[in-house]
């Protein structure tokens, strides 16, 4: 949920499908505290390199990421790539980082009360206890490891009600990327705390079992090699994502670049919007870009609210950016979650062949585009 209410208002940008927040470490702090003050809940996530390439293979990966209220571009090579794609992410913001600018005490303001669900062994009450120590910003009120096992053993009632009586305002999770947003897509209704987040290697931090990466090899985007050194293992993942992350970029960015090239430009941009007997249909006309999100937003919103399913005809779509395609996301995942659909008709090849790689290929209608490969005509 935003500030305003409406996941349209967003400053996200759609990278693949997924939705990276245009913020900043200052923007991303704001709404977390907001999220406190006003006990609205706010699920955030911060995709690093590992999880953008498992996205784009998983459905499920790529789902949890839609899900967040907040997605934040954790690693070096995911901001690049959102740059890429022309979103105006200025650097990265590191989970690491959004949580110790929180620990840092402001006049005025009540310290957050942060309770610690995983880690490793006595990690998470070795972090907690750091905290009250410093007497900062945040405050530890709980911490609970509940060990191994599947998913659905660590939602047991007694773990719901431990973490809930212990009023947090911010629950940290610490159960393995994968098994943790999996812990928090299917609990999080259940908690009461506003603000939820798996950032694993946090609890480290904070209890000091782990030594994060001097500042240096942060800002020159090193900080995997500090963590290859303190862990090995990692190496196989590490090179894994690198292969992959190569891999995506002759055959996903270079070719997407390409394509929005061919986008041509219909002026400033017309959105109609009215229910129907099945759903509700919405007709573009002109260019989808940021600039216009103050159109397109309240009409996506008015589609979400109407019920049935949403028809796009985008015959007169001229050119669009990223900030539309996340805007096409987040309205087909929750149109989903009420098994209702969402049906894109009109489209050119390439504005077709743009969709198909940002999660959006299975809500074109095929049957009803235009045909029209504008490159053929180069």
């Amino acid at each position: 949920m935003t500030e305003m209410g409406d996941p349209f208002t967003r400053k996200a940008w759609s990278v693949f499908g997924i939705p990276i927040d245009a913020v900043t470490l200052d923007e991303a702090e704001r709404r977390v505290r907001h999220a406190a003050e006003t006990r609205e809940q706010l699920s955030f996530v911060t995709p690093n390199l590992n999880w953008v390439m498992r996205a784009i293979r998983e459905p499920e990966a790529m789902a949890q990421i839609q899900e967040a209220d907040l997605s934040l571009a954790d690693g070096a090579p995911v901001a690049w790539l959102a740059r890429q794609l022309g979103a105006p992410v200025e650097s990265r913001v590191a989970g690491s980082d959004l949580f110790d600018r929180l620990r840092v005490q402001k006049a005025g303001r009540k310290p957050l009360r942060v309770f610690f669900f995983g880690g490793r062994a006595g990690a998470a009450d070795a972090a907690m206890e750091a905290l009250n120590r410093e007497g900062g910003g945040l405050i530890g009120c709980g911490a609970l490891n509940p060990g191994y096992g599947p998913v659905e053993d660590m939602g047991a009632p007694v773990i719901l009600d431990t973490i809930n009586r212990a009023r947090p305002d911010f629950l940290v999770v610490s159960l393995g990327a994968e098994k943790g947003q999996t812990w928090i897509s299917k609990y999080q209704a259940r908690v009461d705390a506003p603000i939820i987040a798996h950032l694993g290697a946090v609890v480290d931090f904070v209890a000091g079992t782990k030594k994060r990466a001097p500042a240096w090899m942060q800002r020159a985007g090193l900080e995997w090699a500090w963590r290859i050194g303190a862990e090995p293992s990692l190496w196989r993942r590490y090179l894994a994502d690198g292969a992959r992350f190569a891999g995506v970029v002759p055959t996903r960015l270079w070719v997407t670049q390409r394509d929005y090239l061919y986008l041509k430009s219909q002026g400033c941009l017309s959105i109609k919007g009215a229910p129907t007997d099945r759903g509700f249909d919405i007709k573009l006309d002109g260019d989808a870009l940021e600039a216009h999100s103050d159109l397109l937003s309240p009409v996506l919103e008015r589609a979400l609210e109407a019920g049935g399913d949403v028809n796009i005809d985008a015959e007169g779509l001229g050119s669009f950016d990223g900030s539309f395609l996340a805007k096409l996301s987040l309205l087909k995942r929750r149109l989903r979650a009420g098994r209702r659909h969402l049906c894109i008709s009109g489209l050119s090849a390439p504005q077709t062949d743009i969709l198909s790689r940002m999660d959006l290929a299975a809500e074109v209608d095929a049957g009803l585009n235009r045909g029209l490969d504008l490159r053929a005509a180069q």
